[in-house]
């Protein structure tokens, strides 16, 4: 569902060698029903509700320790709308390195509001429960002749309970933050990112309010941007339209994003790739622009266009920023707010068009570190857009 770290079957990459990336949007998750997996990667609030399919609100109405089971009422549907009016859990059977259930049974307490987390697809499902400051999780298989059974708890939380991104000690107050965030008011951004380069979708989906507006965070691997038409920010996150040459949207996939900005719709791009003699496709723009392959610099320009881009919520200074494969060939419907290369090439650029605008970057997202030096600038365009939206309003 989420990322998880199993000591029973360990995962290593170039970056880490206990951390495996699981997405509950792949469906890929546990060998087994019952496993001692935690999420030990950083994981906001925001993640776990954009990968749900489901949120509900609901109340503990019954704990039985003898039988070990638990039923929850559900109350409100605060994201999709569940099919279970009851979700019936049990925590008799364990499997894995540490054994949660006699704390679950001390723990969960007849009449406290809880709130689940969960995806459910092809007779799976897969959840986070909240209640009384901790997270715990509970999965799910259909049964094809008895249906949905009970929901087997696995574990408590180790690494969601201790994060600040992901602890949230008061329901109540978890509750109202929840219904701030999927609320009307709410900024609803949609990242495109890659399975790929993933260390900027930490930072962008950890931005969860600009001023007075929440920010409703979610993120595809699908260039057909399902929910486009619901969202007010589309990111386009590092090298996810194009890498070593391949360009990846087709044409109408570069309509609709088109017309997500006519319609009054906000794009940042985080950077691009090109080769020599294979430049980015920029069919997602309604203007001409070349994309450039670039030395890895840090250098920067500001033009008299530049604004408040580069001073709130942060100040940024040239040498601060990393940038690599960036624009030129820009004509003069394009704002450029910041150059580098003497000039010849965009850091920064806006292009109205229609109702919305495009804020398009050369910033280099690839590894942790660049972000780390990048993350002030994401804050900023995530500022810079949430203003233009309000204003637009």
């Amino acid at each position: 569902m989420y990322k998880f770290f199993t000591k029973n079957r360990q995962y290593t990459n170039k970056n880490t060698k206990w951390l495996i990336g699981i997405l509950l949007t792949t469906l890929l998750m546990f060998t087994h029903l019952y496993t001692d997996a935690y999420i030990a990667a950083r994981y906001t609030v925001q993640q776990i509700v954009s990968e749900s399919s489901n949120v509900v609100f609901g109340e503990i109405e019954e704990v039985n320790t003898k039988r070990k089971t638990a039923n929850i009422k559900v109350e409100h549907n605060i994201k999709g709308r569940s099919e279970f009016d009851v979700i019936r859990i049990r925590f008799d059977i364990y499997k894995g390195e540490a054994d949660h259930r006699g704390e679950l049974a001390r723990f969960l307490k007849q009449g406290e509001q809880i709130i689940v987390c969960y995806l459910q697809e092809d007779g799976r499902i897969d959840a986070l429960a909240h209640t009384r400051g901790k997270w715990f999780q509970l999965q799910l298989t259909k049964d094809k002749e008895r249906g949905w059974g009970r929901w087997g708890f696995t574990h408590f939380e180790k690494y969601l309970n201790q994060d600040k991104v992901s602890r949230r000690d008061s329901t109540k107050d978890f509750q109202k933050e929840l219904r701030s965030m999927l609320g009307e008011n709410a900024i609803r951004l949609l990242l495109l990112n890659t399975s790929s380069y993933k260390e900027e979708i930490p930072v962008i989906s950890g931005i969860n309010k600009v001023t007075n507006r929440w920010i409703a965070y979610n993120q595809t691997d699908d260039r057909n941007l399902p929910g486009l038409s619901k969202t007010d920010i589309l990111w386009i996150g590092c090298r996810s339209i194009g890498r070593d040459g391949r360009y990846k949207l087709n044409g109408s996939q570069e309509k609709r994003i088109r017309d997500f900005v006519k319609n009054g719709g906000v794009v940042i791009a985080s950077g691009q790739d090109s080769d020599p003699d294979r430049p980015c496709g920029t069919g997602w723009l309604p203007e001409p622009l070349k994309g450039l392959e670039s030395s890895h610099r840090n250098d920067f320009q500001l033009t008299s266009n530049a604004g408040e881009l580069f001073k709130a919520p942060n100040r940024i200074r040239s040498g601060q920023l990393s940038l690599d494969d960036s624009w030129s060939g820009w004509n003069d419907k394009f704002e450029v707010l910041a150059t580098t290369n003497s000039g010849k090439q965009i850091v920064v650029a806006k292009l109205r068009y229609g109702k919305g605008m495009y804020l398009i970057t050369s910033l280099h997202n690839n590894r942790k570190e660049q972000v780390r030096q990048n993350r002030p600038m994401l804050e900023n365009l995530m500022h810079y857009a949430v203003g233009f939206l309000n204003k637009s309003k």
